[in-house]
């Protein structure tokens, strides 16, 4: 019987040893994944410190997925899963899998497509690199790597939320219980810099370490329904506090569109899962940490260090809304001096209007003479208000007579036609109709030729003699991405993304010759277009500041267009943005904001009494303080010099007083606070009550 035992014993122990043999484990003290040696899954990955399983059981595990163009054949998906069994080597902190051939269901035999995948475990993460050999006559158009299966949320009753960067703030999806409105989503990468799966309380960081716009890579997500969710839909009570979606799965996979013609190789870029713990903000800290490993700040003219603040003024549309003439810039200057507003942004200048004729920035004689327009500026620059020129390079107007002469600049898709923009519909009826709508095609400026060709007409905006610009729309392309154009010298596909970067490029050298104080500054800029511009947005009160969290430097204006929009300039406050007014949507004068412009004014001079704190201090959003009461939004800004904070209390109810309690985490030093009506600072005893559309800072002694 013992014999027996023993025997029994060493089976089990065979049994075991051999499935321990067909698992890898990747494990430092806060990650701890476990990849399938047969077929290349992720089939377990944990926030140890958490105790957070993100994929919650092994048959969710998925190796990768590609998407072929077989011709004749069709295009399909294979999946890693159904691959022959991968070579693998190993090293402590590493697992590379070699997939020698790819199988199609479509194509009888192997293809000759080696991918070889590695993962790496680091300090940063999980780091996924690789490279793909397509020896074979077909095109690897797609590969997901990483991909996991399904993402649990990390404790039972919580919500689950998809966040990413756009247009210079966090747009938050809900995944869990709801949808958000969609099955599936994504974020571009490295457009968006990271994305973030989380609970508001622990999450998981995406990120491509890319500063060069290598490659475009999807985070994708898609919510699928799992094997018992047939037999529980259309249930009395299926609909029920969202109970179907407990019956749907959350997958998740980086998507690459690598678009490998035949007989063509290709290095990967690294891409990075983390878990972390905390808010958005830890997430987030991921990406400012690598980010110092290789952001520069470019140089930026002195005005812009300190406080600030612009008008926009709409001097042509592009439907012939001639609004003055470039001398008269001279009397809005005098208006701004009288207001303390230091910039005019001077929209529709240039022939046509605004939106018309793009990118060409000649003047138009209907305003005037180009020596009107260049005495103007300087005229205002002698006065100490900066004209910054409104300007748009990423279209070609297809109804501009000059069309054929960008033409053959224009991004082609893979099908060989253009790229289009739809316009914009402005003032007339007709235009508001859709009838006339100026049409835009996509300028790829992955084509150096085309690049020289814009920077032609950038050298029009120097010439002029203006302090800066404001480069409408160059944080998008009308939602492509990719141009597959052989005639333009880029490899197929160029990265549009990268096109506009080494765009950017080759601005901020021509200002190095010729005006190194030129301010250049782009509409919602995502942070990679931080190495080039600043930034102008549109926000609300209550939007998440995440590039300010991200770079609490970067000059930032935005956009204050209602007359008693005490709410937006109180936001400014709050994040260290420049205000920039906008009365009747930019087509008026400042003095028709009267009590607008007598509170802005107050704001700014609050944030220049205590500089120190609210524009030369750190924006830390709403980490180190606790703040509560109904309708109040607040930010903290810490001193550089002694780490010492400020709190910036918003009362965003427009009709309604409310009482804020703040309390500054860890301090035992006495507070004062101020407000932009009574800027003396007074003992603070840890309440204050705030008017409708109020602000008060209350800050460490």
């Amino acid at each position: 019987m013992k014999r027996y035992i023993f025997i029994i014993g060493c089976v089990l122990c065979l049994i075991s040893s051999c499935t321990q043999a067909q698992q890898k484990t990747l494990e430092n003290d806060d990650i701890r994944a476990v990849f399938n040696l047969e077929n290349g899954s992720l089939i377990s990955f944990q926030n140890k410190k958490t105790k957070w399983n993100i994929i919650p059981e092994e048959k969710s595990g998925r190796s990768f997925e590609m998407f072929l163009n077989l011709k004749d054949k069709g295009s399909c998906f294979t999946d890693g899963l159904n691959q022959a069994k991968p070579e693998v080597k190993t090293t402590p902190n590493s697992i590379t899998f070699i997939w020698n051939s790819i199988k199609s269901d479509r194509v009888g035999q192997p293809l000759d497509i080696t991918f070889t995948g590695t993962v790496t475990l680091t300090d940063e993460g999980l780091v996924y690199t690789g490279d793909v050999k397509n020896n074979s006559e077909y095109m690897v158009e797609q590969l997901a790597w990483p991909f996991i299966g399904e993402i649990s949320v990390p404790e039972k009753n919580d919500r689950l939320f998809f966040q990413h960067m756009n247009y210079t703030k966090l747009d938050k999806r809900e995944l869990y219980p709801q949808v958000g409105g969609s099955y599936t989503g994504w974020s571009n990468l490295p457009e968006a810099s990271f994305t973030l799966i989380h609970n508001e309380k622990q999450g998981l960081y995406i990120s491509s370490k890319d500063i060069n716009l290598d490659e475009y890579i999807r985070c994708i997500y898609e919510i699928l329904p799992k094997e018992t969710y047939g037999a529980y839909v259309g249930g009395a009570s299926s609909k029920e506090n969202n109970g179907e979606r407990d019956h749907m799965k959350l997958q998740l996979k980086a998507s690459r569109s690598i678009y490998m013609p035949a007989k063509t190789d290709r290095s990967l870029i690294p891409v990075i899962l983390k878990p972390y713990i905390g808010t958005w903000h830890a997430g987030v800290d991921i990406y400012k940490k690598w980010r110092k490993s290789w952001f520069v700040a470019p140089h930026r003219a002195e005005w812009t260090k300190h406080v600030n603040s612009w008008q926009q003024l709409h001097i042509n549309s592009s439907e012939d809304l001639l609004n003055f003439k470039y001398k008269d810039i001279v009397e809005y200057a005098k208006e701004c001096k009288k207001y303390g507003v230091e910039a005019i942004q001077l929209t529709g200048w240039n022939i046509g209007g605004q939106d018309k004729s793009v990118p060409y920035h000649d003047t138009d004689p209907r305003l005037g003479t180009k020596e009107d327009l260049k005495n103007a500026i300087a005229e205002c620059t002698k006065m100490g208000i900066k004209i910054l020129l409104f300007t748009k390079f990423t279209w070609i107007d297809m109804t501009d007579n000059r069309y054929e002469e960008y033409k053959d600049f224009v991004a082609k898709d893979l099908f060989g036609d253009p790229c289009l923009h739809p316009g914009y519909n402005y003032n007339t009826y007709t235009q508001l109709y859709g009838i006339n709508t100026r049409r835009f095609a996509v300028l790829c400026f992955t084509d150096a030729e085309c690049r020289k060709a814009i920077c032609k007409e950038f050298q029009k905006v120097l010439d002029l003699g203006a302090p800066g610009m404001v480069y409408d729309e160059n944080q998008h392309h009308a939602g492509h991405m990719l141009c597959f154009d052989p005639s333009h010298g880029h490899k197929i596909p160029g990265f549009l993304y990268q096109g506009a970067d080494l765009l950017g490029h080759d601005f901020m050298e021509m200002t190095k010759e010729q005006n190194p104080d030129f301010f250049m500054n782009g509409e919602g800029c995502y942070d990679l277009q931080s190495k080039y511009y600043s930034t102008y947005t549109r926000a609300d009160i209550n939007h998440t500041a995440v590039l300010r969290y991200i770079d609490p430097e970067i000059p930032i204006a935005c956009a204050v267009l209602g007359h008693n929009d005490k709410n937006t300039i109180n936001m400014c406050l709050r994040d260290r943005y420049s205000i920039c007014y906008e009365p009747r949507y930019f087509k008026g004068h400042l003095g028709e904001f009267p009590r607008l412009m007598a509170y802005g004014k107050l704001v700014d001079d609050l944030r220049r009494k205590y500089s120190d704190f609210l524009w030369d201090g750190e924006f830390r959003d709403i980490l180190g303080a606790s703040v509560s009461g109904d309708n109040i939004v607040y930010s903290i800004f810490v001193r550089k010099t002694d780490g010492k904070k400020a709190v910036v209390v918003l009362n965003r109810s427009e009709n309604q007083s409310a009482e804020a309690t703040v309390k500054i985490d860890g301090s035992t030093n006495p507070t004062v606070v101020a407000t932009p009506e009574n800027p003396g600072a007074i003992s603070f005893m840890g309440k204050i009550t705030l008017q409708p559309q109020s602000a008060a800072v209350v800050m460490e002694q």
